[in-house]
């Protein structure tokens, strides 16, 4: 990468009181449900962060739950891509949207849309 080059491709936003959940993929794990819920941090059209307690592996498929409020809760496919602890003690996750094309194990456009119109709302330029 060259240095000062962002590597984000698009703009992270803070939904106040927004909440999410998540459950693993897999055979199994399907048929088990959500976590708890959990302060999203921010959020942006390619994933999200949020404070998390639990144990989850880099790499690692979830299907991530956004209660964002007045929405309708938005279920997106995404993969684990970092997991850290802040200075204050608490920990972070950092989880990556698989891609929106409408294939199997990828998220719907209309979830892409959703996110769209979250940012306009809720973004700041």
């Amino acid at each position: 990468m060259v240095q000062g080059v962002k590597k984000r491709r698009a703009r992270r936003f803070e939904i106040p009181g927004a909440k999410g959940k998540y459950k693993k993929t897999g055979l199994f794990l399907l048929i088990k449900g959500f976590s708890a819920k959990y302060h999203v941090v921010d959020v942006s059209k390619g994933g999200l962060s949020l404070a998390c307690d639990e144990e989850l592996n880099q790499g690692e498929k979830l299907i991530v739950q956004l209660l964002a409020p007045n929405e309708k809760p938005l279920n997106l496919r995404a993969r684990v891509r970092w997991r850290r602890q802040t200075n204050s003690g608490d920990m972070l996750l950092g989880v990556e949207f698989m891609p929106f094309t409408g294939h199997r194990g990828h998220n719907s456009h209309n979830a892409l849309d959703v996110l769209r119109r979250l940012d306009a709302q809720y973004g700041k330029e």
